[in-house]
């Protein structure tokens, strides 16, 4: 069945200035954002110190009769008293959204908290650590609702935002760069606009906005019947892709390089060592580390998604990584800031977008198996790519690699739709185990 898949997608934008009443820009008052910050965090612990006198009546109760039964503890209505009416009165007019957003982050607070100090209780007293601790936050994060936020005049750069400024709730103008304005106004037109929220960077203020888009996936009731990219992710070549059907037949495969991006991060890797070598250690370096090695990500990402739309592929395969432990060698910076995870999300992002699924399927011996089944392969000490069979056949590592990963997930398929399969453990499966499969498929339905 086809399955609605919910998209978020976030873009950060600098505030320029801030209007005053005399329509003057001016900088951002810190004062102004540090005043409302405090104010939500006293709210917090307010709640929370409320919240754990009374957890045992809150904690049978299921999510949304602990909320209501929890603001009722705390605010006054129309037909009901606050047990501690000493909350209205301290944080008067806190916004609506704001309140609950304080009254969640609290009963989650608490619960996690009740929760880790019993699970420490029940340990013996030598193996204890130190007690669990309410956890709470130095700073509140200000996320602005529905109520704390106009956005009527977006495209014109200028949004608003309800303030806390030391006596009472005011709305303030804000303004952006008007490209940014106009972008976040076009997409807020087509996707709907998420809670933004502020927060502060190197002394400057800026907005994150988070629309929210929902797509139909490709169905998932036969996952035989797909046409799936394999990937895999190397340290040598960006990635190595390969498509294949059920029946393990691979219909095309190719290598992708992202030249300037590998040679920009290689360039800039050498002048850390340099760094290292004279025992400097700046931190504008590291700072182009970063960049060069997001941007390796975002093109790697980007040509992935090429070939996947190319051939029309119904998901993407996959290794599922586990990047812990020791790496010494040659190429340890480089797998040290090896960011295969950050282009499986970006990847995993856009493929949603256009329907398509994603899978992750066991990495042990994907590199390590040759994929017609002739056991392990020893690497080229001076081409790491270059592998060479036990039948003296060399071939591309990570070409092998991405039909392995490909039959893995076939192989997973196949072994739902028929469990008395003879069928290796997962790290042994390989791409010729998938023609054995199917060949006793074959037989089977030959006979039937």
């Amino acid at each position: 069945m086809s399955k609605e898949m919910k998209i978020h997608t976030s873009y950060t934008v600098f505030i320029r200035g801030q209007l005053s009443d005399n329509n003057l820009c001016g900088p951002v008052s810190s004062d102004l954002m540090n005043c409302t910050a405090q104010l939500c965090l006293s709210a917090l612990k307010f709640c929370c110190g409320v919240f754990l006198e009374h957890w045992d009546e809150l904690k049978p109760l299921k999510s949304l009769e602990r909320k209501s039964a929890a603001e009722a503890l705390i605010h006054t209505t129309k037909h009901h008293d606050a047990q501690y009416p000493e909350f209205d009165i301290r944080f008067h007019k806190l916004p609506l959204g704001i309140r609950r957003a304080v009254l969640n982050d609290a009963l989650g607070k608490v619960s996690s908290y009740m929760s880790n100090h019993k699970n420490w209780e029940a340990l013996k007293p030598s193996e204890r650590g130190a007690e669990p601790t309410l956890g709470l936050p130095s700073r509140y994060q200000l996320t602005f609702y529905k109520s704390e936020r106009k956005t009527e005049d977006l495209k014109r750069g200028q949004i608003l935002l309800k303030l806390y400024n030391g006596k009472t709730w005011e709305w303030y103008t804000f303004l952006l760069k008007p490209s940014d304005a106009r972008y976040l106004a076009h997409t807020a037109e087509h996707h709907t606009m998420l809670s933004p929220t502020v927060e502060k960077v190197r002394g400057e203020y800026r907005i994150r906005f988070c629309f929210e888009d929902k797509r139909e996936l490709v169905s998932d009731e036969d996952k035989l019947s797909y046409r799936i990219l394999a990937v895999d992710l190397g340290i040598n070549a960006a990635a190595t892709w390969s498509v294949m059907t059920a029946d393990g037949t691979v219909h095309a495969r190719g290598v992708l390089h992202a030249r300037a991006e590998e040679d920009r991060l290689c360039h800039i890797l050498n002048r850390v060592r340099k760094y290292q070598r004279c025992k400097r250690h700046p931190k504008s370096i590291y700072r182009f580390v970063r960049y060069a090695n997001r941007e390796l990500s975002i093109c790697t990402a980007k040509a992935i998604m090429a070939v996947a739309e190319l051939y029309s592929v119904d998901c993407i395969v996959f290794e599922h990584l586990d990047k812990t432990g020791h790496v010494s060698g040659r190429l340890a910076s480089r797998i040290h800031h090896w960011r295969a995870c950050d282009v499986q999300h970006r990847v995993e992002t856009m493929a949603h977008r256009d329907g398509m699924r994603i899978s992750r399927v066991c990495a042990w011996g994907t590199s390590k198996l040759a994929f017609d089944g002739s056991d392990k392969v020893t690497r080229d000490k001076h081409n790491h790519s270059i592998c060479t069979f036990a039948n003296g056949k060399q071939y591309n590592c990570d070409l092998s690699a991405s039909y392995n990963i490909g039959a893995r997930f076939f192989l997973r398929e196949w072994k739902k739709v028929y469990p008395n399969l003879e069928i290796p453990a997962t790290p042994q499966r390989t791409l010729s185990t998938l023609y054995e499969v199917r060949n006793q498929v074959q037989h089977k339905e030959a006979a039937a």
